[in-house]
């Protein structure tokens, strides 16, 4: 006997809230917020060149034993191997506290009193024997207060702006109550996985931005495929119920759906586990998000539409 996914559809929407509500409060009580990344917190960018002395693990190690919160990759700039790293905002200010404390011997080694002439200075001493010339910085950006709250500012614009267009193309195509799933199903994804982000600490930039963009476009797709199976399904077979139908539509496009998610996992895959720092943490939110969509689109977004319309059916009554 087949499962009935509307026979539980309160329970289905229950349960969303409550692991969104969990994820949310364990954020922010064990964690105390969200991990912002320098493009959101402010901090600093480096990139350096990599050498014997200043290796990937070198300069990770050197870091951890200074207690400086950082991201570090490996890159490649021109056919050389280079080594980014990004410093919060705290770390920053330490630095620079500790650099003003410095200050003369800073100056009398020719070194600026600034947080990334202290590092360089640092690296010097530690990893290349006082060796200045095998410490090589070839860039350095800072990113400040200012630019992240723009940068936060513009990441809510561009989630709202895709939320309404999203809502406006599926009302058009299908109905309201359609539309109204599909918002709501879109706004879950959106909070569960940023839920999903702040429980595992996963630092908040761009590129997180960039993947729950993409998974708001991924759902919303996954959700069109069954709600035009419903829509098929309606026409001529409204004795079935509401709830019936949408029960029969989710089950024609479920092995759609199965292969269609494990797919796009498989693909996203080999990035998490072999790919640098960023790249990582993008595969893991997009692999976070694909899973939640794929959730919401059969017991989000559908549940919505039934409740809907059997509201409407009891006020016509």
């Amino acid at each position: 006997m087949k499962f009935s996914v509307m026979k539980y559809k309160y329970v289905s929407l229950i349960s969303s809230l409550l692991l969104l509500g969990f994820t949310l409060f364990y954020t922010y009580q064990v964690h105390g917020g969200f991990h912002k990344g320098i493009d959101f917190a402010g901090g600093v960018k480096l990139e350096i060149l990599a050498s014997d002395k200043i290796s990937l693990e070198k300069l990770r190690g050197f870091l951890a034993e200074h207690n400086m919160a950082a991201v570090v990759f490996a890159s490649e700039r021109e056919g050389q191997k280079t080594l980014k790293l990004e410093l919060s905002g705290p770390v920053e200010v330490t630095l620079s506290r500790e650099a003003e404390k410095q200050k003369e011997l800073l100056e009398k080694a020719g070194y600026a009193p600034n947080a990334v002439d202290y590092l360089h200075m640092l690296l010097v001493q530690k990893l290349a024997g006082g060796q200045k010339q095998d410490v090589q910085f070839i860039h350095a950006d800072r990113v400040g207060p200012t630019i992240g709250r723009y940068l936060t500012q513009a990441a809510i614009k561009v989630l709202a702006v895709a939320l309404l267009l999203i809502t406006i193309y599926v009302a058009f195509r299908f109905k309201l109550n359609f539309a109204i799933g599909a918002l709501i199903a879109s706004i879950h994804d959106l909070l569960l996985t940023l839920g999903f982000v702040g429980f595992l600490q996963i630092p908040l930039s761009i590129p997180v931005i960039a993947a729950l963009l993409t998974i708001l476009g991924y759902s919303i797709n996954d959700t069109i495929v069954i709600y035009d199976r419903i829509r098929e399904n309606l026409h001529g077979q409204e004795e079935l119920g509401i709830d019936k139908v949408v029960d029969k539509s989710i089950y024609q496009s479920l092995s759609r759906t199965i292969n269609t998610s494990a797919t796009t996992i498989l693909a996203i895959l080999p990035v998490y586990l072999i790919g640098g720092e960023g790249l990582k943490e993008l595969a893991l939110v997009l692999i976070i998000g694909i899973i939640v969509g794929t959730y919401s689109s059969n017991f989000v977004a559908a549940p919505v539409v039934v409740i809907w319309e059997n509201l409407l059916r009891r006020k016509a009554t």
